[in-house]
């Protein structure tokens, strides 16, 4: 058996996406519901998943700079779980 530590965002890292959008997406934090907030959360597990950073991006159309920008959730945001796998 082998094991590996999967990452997931923790509720503090769904504050920080939170107030990530709040400060850079042209719509602003309230229009991000709690479902939607697990969407960008599962984008930033998915890079995880391929071995990069906890990041997230904003497209420069819905950038309020009109620049594409990103977004990494600090260590602090994340739950890590080891577990076993056979191989």
């Amino acid at each position: 058996m082998t094991t590996v530590t999967i990452y997931s965002v923790n509720d503090s890292g769904l504050n920080e996406i939170a107030e990530f959008l709040g400060r850079e997406h042209r719509l602003g934090r309230d229009h991000f519901a709690s479902s939607m907030l697990r969407a960008w959360a599962d984008d930033a597990e998915f890079q995880l998943s391929e071995g990069n950073p906890a990041s997230i991006e904003i497209r420069a159309c819905d950038a309020r700079g009109g620049a594409t920008i990103e977004y990494t959730i600090s260590p602090a945001g994340l739950t890590a779980e080891t577990v076993e796998i056979d191989e």
